[in-house]
């Protein structure tokens, strides 16, 4: 089609975009007019004043015909040309950027490898390079990782381990940033790999007229594919705790399939699931649940079963590194009066081996009864008066208390715990919680993640209730009575009714319902349970019953669910709870040779930041070699932290311990540790599709074009018009064109056709 317009038109279609229209001939005013007028006596005595021509309608064929007939032949007297830029041949340099890594090996250029694919659009004789050393002097680089500079395309090797598009037009414009230069051409899939952002590259490349054009290679959808694109799971889970990873599943070119997911732990056999492909294209959300064996630094692989004929496999598998942890974190409970909760969640956690369930009981005012402390002083005067004596515990329960029981200061402290210590905090239902405690003006209120009424509660308005996960909460770990999907639905639904002393249905943006309350008595929709929220560093919880001792009192002996209930609610409020020395890495697993940034908080026992600490981090290798840094304070984020960088040269497991000190007597603070794994990644596996829409915005924010590889015979023309400081204006003419003349000779048949009916011929 192209072909057929270009001999139609003369010219190619680049030549019309850039140019404008104009005449190579303008008479003046008077002759115009006189030649119209001309033209129009004409018209009148061939057919207006035709008496053999009698019908209006072919008469008025006839006037219309020789109009544009005697119009056509007066704007080819005019000479109508296109004036257009065009670059003066060899007078200007053209980068040339060819994608050199991995990706290119991928067969999907008809059945042909991309690197094959361009390497033959590109040969000596082939219509681009042509095109292109016709009128440009070139210059040649190739690039993954890094950018260097290319004899042509047969350098191409497509061994790079990454594609880093930002730094290869960044250094191919220093280059050539002495010589007058044109444009640079881009040939790539636009899987962009390297973690950089473009804008301000393509704003450099617009402000100094450097137009991009970019080819795309490759399809931009993959043909029976699926991807593990992401696995996120926590960092850090407690022994014996459920953890929950996230996966990212891409399919492409699937429909209504079953894919299978299988996951090791250090390389032995560990789960197994299936996830629905519900569409033949897309990324979904699949979730697994599994409880780690035993304490340690462990590798999990999950790895999706390889589909027959699948093209690339390297993008079936994702690594986490989780550190299970031996650690006894311990939680304050506190509780206004003597009550079967109570004794029957302190019973839950007889048989915990690692949390430490503290509580603190009033049994009369100003005395308490107290369970589970370390030291005969330890809240013997009440609830924590100062914050740090409060930020000692990880997590915080409070029971039916009303909210005169604590100060104003404690309150405060309590909202400190959350926002800045990054402690958990859950309020339990009960006669004196929420409204009915009075803590709808308090900082609890701001606090909890559903929204307080602050109207009186009757007594004896309670209502029973059916406890159910909700949709979104259904695989948090404090929900798994049973980590199978379908027999955890089904221990819920056996587990008796429970009574919500104060309903409040209204929970606050960004909170998360992960229990549901279904009536016993009618269909009413069903109202929050059990909800979450984040706040500040930590976490709020509301759970609004206030008997569920009967889920113990009411199941059978052998029926764990209460005990197993609370223990993974205890967990979770534990999970990811920070430390005064707070240690992390940008992800949890890097390629051989990347860069590997640890970041510290240090915080004193308030949980304020310190920021004249003296931080030392020790990284012991797989090999057990050892290497010392010293952290810096980081003075690019708003955030305080310390910061120091490596190049890990080994794959496996890392460790990392960081001990932290101030003062002039040195004091040591806890340690802090982190751990990430260095193994073989090849990212250039994941989302290898062509990125299409990256190479158009690159060709759109520069002044570019972009152009499927098939389709780039066209670039040198338009390039060659794009305009700059290398430049001429030329005048081409139009009266020629082919198309004029098949005009001129189609009207005049037209028009004698119908007088040749007609008898007029």
């Amino acid at each position: 089609m192209e072909q057929v317009v270009s001999f139609l038109f003369k010219y190619k279609e680049a030549v019309f975009s850039k140019g404008h229209l104009s005449f190579g001939a303008r008479p003046s005013v008077m002759i115009a007019l006189l030649v119209l007028a001309a033209m129009g006596l004409l018209l009148y005595f061939l057919y207006a004043n035709s008496r053999v021509l009698k019908s209006s309608k072919w008469r008025s064929v006839l006037f219309v015909f020789r109009c544009l007939l005697m119009a056509l032949i007066l704007i080819c007297l005019m000479r109508p040309v296109v004036v257009v830029p065009a670059v003066v041949p060899q007078s200007s340099f053209v980068a040339v950027l060819m994608d050199d890594s991995a990706s290119m090996k991928i067969s999907d250029e008809g059945g042909r490898p991309r690197l094959d694919a361009i390497k033959d659009a590109m040969a000596g004789d082939g219509t681009l390079i042509k095109g292109l050393s016709d009128k440009f002097k070139l210059r040649f680089f190739k690039f993954s990782s890094k950018t260097e500079p290319a004899g042509g395309p047969a350098d191409l090797k497509a061994d790079g381990t990454e594609t880093n598009i930002d730094e290869s037009l960044s250094q191919a414009a220093r280059e050539l940033a002495g010589v007058p230069m044109s444009g640079i051409v881009l040939i790539s899939d636009g899987a962009q790999t390297a973690e950089t952002d473009l804008s301000s590259t393509l704003n450099y490349l617009r402000s100094r007229n450097i137009p991009v054009f970019t080819v795309g290679v490759g399809k931009p959808r993959l043909e029976n594919d699926i991807e593990i694109s992401r696995a996120t799971a926590p960092r850090r889970a407690l022994l014996g705790s459920v953890v929950n990873a996230e996966l990212l599943v891409r399919a492409s070119g699937i429909q209504g399939r079953t894919a299978r997911i299988d996951l090791t732990e250090d390389g032995h056999p560990f789960k197994s699931t299936t996830a629905e492909i519900n569409g033949g294209d897309g990324t979904q959300l699949v979730r697994m649940s599994f409880t780690p064996t035993r304490p340690g630094v462990h590798r999990y692989t999950f790895t999706a079963q390889q589909l027959e004929g699948e093209t690339i496999t390297d993008n079936n598998s994702q690594e986490l590194l989780i550190d299970v942890e031996d650690r006894h974190p311990r939680i304050l409970y506190v509780e206004g009066e003597p009550r079967w909760e109570y004794g029957k969640i302190r019973a839950a956690m007889d048989d915990e081996k690692n949390l430490i369930l503290i509580s603190l009981l009033r049994s009369a005012d100003g005395k308490y009864y107290r369970q589970g402390v370390d030291t005969p002083d330890e809240l013997a005067g009440g609830f924590p008066k100062a914050a740090e004596d409060l930020f000692k515990y990880d997590g915080l329960v409070i029971g039916s208390v009303e909210s005169t029981f604590f100060t104003f200061d404690q309150l405060r402290n309590i909202e400190q715990f959350v926002s800045r210590r990054g402690g958990t905090l859950l309020a339990l239902g009960g006669s004196k919680s929420f409204d009915a405690g009075a803590f709808s003006t308090t900082p609890l209120a701001d606090l909890l993640p559903v929204y307080l009424t602050g109207q009186n509660v009757e007594e004896g308005d309670s209502q029973t209730f059916k406890a159910m996960p909700s949709p979104r909460g259904a695989d948090y770990p404090v929900a798994k009575l049973q980590e199978d999907r379908d027999a955890n639905l089904e221990a819920w639904q056996s587990m008796p009714a429970i009574t919500i002393p104060e309903v409040l249905t209204a929970t606050k943006p960004g909170a998360t319902v992960i229990l549901e309350a279904h009536s016993t008595k009618d269909k009413n929709p069903s109202v929050p349970l059990l909800v979450e929220e984040r706040y500040g560093r930590g976490r709020s919880m509301a759970f609004l019953a206030s008997d569920t001792w009967r889920w113990r009192m009411m199941l059978e002996f052998k029926n764990k669910s209460f005990e197993t209930f609370w223990r993974n609610m205890f967990r979770h409020m534990a999970q990811g709870v920070r430390g005064q020395v707070e240690t992390t890495t940008e992800r949890s697993s890097y390629a051989k040779g990347d860069r590997v940034q640890i970041r510290t908080e240090v915080a004193d026992n308030k949980y304020a930041a310190i920021t004249d600490a003296q931080v030392t981090a020790r990284v012991t290798s797989p090999s057990g070699q050892t290497t010392d840094l010293n952290l810096k304070p980081d003075l690019g984020h708003e955030a305080e932290a310390y910061v120091a960088a490596l190049a890990p040269t080994e794959e496996g497991a890392y460790t990392v311990e960081v001990t932290a000190s101030r003062g002039s007597r040195a004091e040591v603070l806890p340690p802090g540790h982190a751990e990430f794994l260095v193994g073989p990644v090849n990212r250039e596996a994941f989302g290898a599709a062509q990125n299409r829409d990256l190479l158009k915005r690159i060709a759109a924010e520069t002044g570019g074009s972009y152009y499927p590889l098939d389709a780039a015979r066209d670039l040198a023309e338009d390039l060659s018009h794009a305009g700059g400081g290398n430049s001429v204006v030329t005048t081409l003419d139009l009266w020629d064109m082919p198309v004029n003349f098949i005009l001129l000779v189609a009207l005049a048949s037209a028009e004698w056709f119908v007088r040749k009916r007609k008898g007029l011929a």
